[in-house]
C-alpha cells in the first residue's frame, strides 16, 4: 500500500466557487456519496469569525448544496455538514480501493487529498475515474506507506478534533457525548475509535509492538 498525495479541481461542486473567493481553511473530515449523484462532506472552516459567517453562507446559497448544518463559532473554527447535490469527487472515490486520510482546500479552487491506495492499480483507476467525471487531477506524490501514518482517517481526524476541542484538557472542555453529536453517531462508537487512535499513537511514541 502506498500514501499518495493528490491535487483535484472538481467541475461540480461547490468547493471551486466558495474557495477561490475566500481565504478561511477549509478541512474536509469525512465525503460520502449521497442519493443518486450527490456527496456529503463534513467540513471543518478555520479562520475569523466574519470570514466563516461569510463562508457558510455562500455554501448555504450556492445552487449545487442541498442542506448545511453549521456549529456554532467557537475557537477559531466552525464544523460542519454540507450535503451536495452533485460531487464526482466522492463518488469515484467510493467507487475505488483507496481511502482518504486527509483533504483541505488550497485557495485556488482545487482540493488536496491525502490516500491510502491499494495495490491492482488502485491509484490508477481512481485517478481515470476522476478523469472520466471531469476532474483535473495532479499526482504530487506517491511513497509506501509506513507505520507513522497507520491511522485511519476517521481515528485521525476525530482524535485531532478532540484534541483541538478541549477534550485532554484538564478539566475538558468538552465530552465523548458532545464529539458524539458532533459526528452524528454514539457515544459508544466515537469511544471506541479515540481510544484505538490514542493506541496506536503511543505504540508509535514508545516503539511497542503488541
Amino acid at each position: 500500500m502506498r500514501e499518495t498525495l493528490l491535487r483535484i479541481s472538481m467541475p461540480d461542486n461547490w468547493v471551486k466557487d466558495v474557495s477561490k473567493n475566500y481565504s478561511a481553511n477549509i478541512k474536509f473530515i469525512e465525503c460520502m456519496p449521497y442519493g443518486e449523484s450527490g456527496g456529503r462532506s463534513l467540513v471543518e472552516i478555520e479562520g475569523d469569525e466574519d470570514t466563516i459567517s461569510a463562508i457558510t453562507g455562500a455554501i448555504k446559497k450556492h445552487p449545487d448544496v442541498n442542506k448545511v448544518d453549521i456549529s456554532a463559532y467557537k475557537d477559531g473554527c466552525v464544523y460542519g455538514s454540507v450535503v451536495a447535490n452533485k460531487c464526482s469527487a466522492c463518488r469515484a472515490l467510493a467507487s475505488s480501493d483507496c481511502f482518504l486520510i486527509s483533504a483541505h482546500c488550497l485557495g485556488d479552487g482545487r482540493v488536496e487529498w491525502r490516500l491510502i491506495t491499494g495495490g491492482g492499480g488502485a491509484l490508477k483507476h481512481l485517478i481515470d475515474c476522476l478523469e472520466d467525471r471531469g476532474c483535473e487531477v495532479e499526482l504530487k506524490n506517491s511513497s509506501i506507506l509506513s507505520k507513522k501514518n497507520i491511522l485511519t482517517t476517521r481515528q485521525e481526524e476525530i482524535v485531532r478534533i478532540a484534541l483541538t476541542k478541549g477534550y485532554y484538557d484538564y478539566p475538558k472542555k468538552t465530552t465523548i457525548k458532545e464529539l458524539a453529536a458532533l459526528f452524528n453517531t454514539s457515544p459508544s462508537t466515537i469511544g471506541e475509535i479515540v481510544q484505538r487512535g490514542e493506541k496506536k499513537i503511543m505504540k508509535e511514541h514508545f516503539q511497542i509492538r503488541i
